[in-house]
């Protein structure tokens, strides 16, 4: 593997948490900033010094199976959070309940932005990106899906407690396994932004 793609799958990887960790006490629209620069220099890197197309890291077309992906994904994954967050209470494992919400302070615009900021830029890097690149050198989707899965579990490790990264790791292998299957980031991207967007809408309208 290049050392320039080594690099990329690097950023792709553990940019977000390491911004998690260096963020605290900024404001809502720095952060959000931050995790574009994340993409854009991803993006820069595909296009640039790789000389690769968008759709090397999941930029293809939908077909419109994908839109059934779309909505049984999103409802696969928040059956995961309802159901599965009092069973974990039930067995000791510690569950933050707020850890889907945006944060109370934010308005409803901000909420918004941040709610689609989070889905998009997440499934380009962790899907996207690190799951295309380490596909092309290893030739396997098992190799390429686990560290994608392991990747994106560990790097909500740093925010969310161990309950929540119970449920994380379950609806992240959901995510992995339709990219795989599907090698468009259209469902994965909707699916990821609307289980943000609906609890935005619920804090600030239900």
């Amino acid at each position: 593997m290049p050392t320039a793609t080594v690099g990329g799958v690097v950023i792709a990887l553990f940019s977000l948490p390491v911004l998690s960790l260096a963020s605290s006490g900024l404001q809502g629209e720095t952060v959000i900033a931050l995790q574009w620069l994340c993409v854009s220099v991803i993006v820069g890197l595909v296009l640039f010094v790789e000389g690769e197309s968008l759709a090397s890291i999941g930029f293809r077309r939908p077909a419109w199976i994908d839109l059934g992906y779309l909505f049984g994904t999103t409802v696969v994954a928040l059956t995961i959070f309802v159901v599965a967050g009092p069973l974990l209470q039930e067995v000791g494992l510690p569950t933050d309940e707020g850890a889907t919400g945006i944060g109370a302070e934010t308005s409803f615009a901000v909420a918004i932005v941040a709610a689609l900021t989070i889905g998009v830029v997440e499934e380009i890097l962790y899907r996207g990106y690190a799951i295309e690149r380490v596909l092309d050198y290893s030739n396997s989707p098992l190799v390429a899906g686990g560290i994608s899965w392991l990747g994106f579990t560990l790097a909500h490790a740093v925010v969310w407690p161990l309950g929540n990264l119970v449920q994380i790791a379950a609806v992240t292998a959901l995510f992995t396994v339709v990219y795989l299957r599907r090698r468009t980031l259209f469902p994965v991207v909707g699916a990821h932004v609307l289980i943000w967007v609906l609890p935005v809408f619920e804090q600030f309208f239900g």
